[in-house]
């Protein structure tokens, strides 16, 4: 029986080239990845609205001082780009993680104000962390942060507030 062979040139001896079938792999894992972040960004955005994420925030007693992670996710459904983000933390030492607040003593509390740029119909992320010192005494190392969103601030705001100044 007669075999077919392709000859040396022919395209679709690239398809039995080993590193072809690895560049193969490497650009549909690349363009599944991407594919699989813009659908869950999707998940978050709402037509006309903002939504701000704090996922991942903890807090920790480290080498005699509080170390606080504040990492922020702003969504951005509107027409317009997201400037800033404005968040209250605080965070404080309690007995256990179910202790009732009037148990816990109070570490931190401050605000962050969070420049960004996030265009409409996008999404950016941004993380800062806290280092400060730890009081004398404490409730015990158990350590509750709680956040809260005080404020966004969008580029036509921040046009307008220039506008009226102070």
């Amino acid at each position: 029986m007669p075999t077919q062979s392709l000859e040396s040139h022919h395209p679709r001896n690239l398809l039995q080239w080993r590193p072809a079938h690895l560049l193969l792999v490497l650009f549909l894992l690349a363009g599944g990845t991407a594919a699989w972040r813009i659908m869950a960004a999707r998940q978050h955005f709402v037509e006309g609205s903002v939504h701000v994420e704090t996922e991942g925030t903890r807090g920790a007693i480290t080498g005699g001082e509080l170390v606080l992670d504040l990492p922020v996710t702003v969504y951005n459904g509107t027409e317009s780009a997201i400037v800033t983000v404005n968040t209250w933390t605080e965070a404080f030492a309690c007995p256990e993680e179910d202790s009732p607040q009037s148990e816990c003593t109070r570490l931190h509390s401050s605000e962050q104000s969070i420049d960004m740029h996030v265009q409409p119909g996008s999404s950016g992320s941004e993380s800062r962390q806290i280092r400060t010192g730890l009081p004398r005494t404490m409730a015990g190392d158990y350590v509750r942060v709680k956040r809260r969103l005080t404020g966004v601030t969008s580029d036509v705001e921040q046009a307008e507030q220039r506008q009226t100044g102070p």
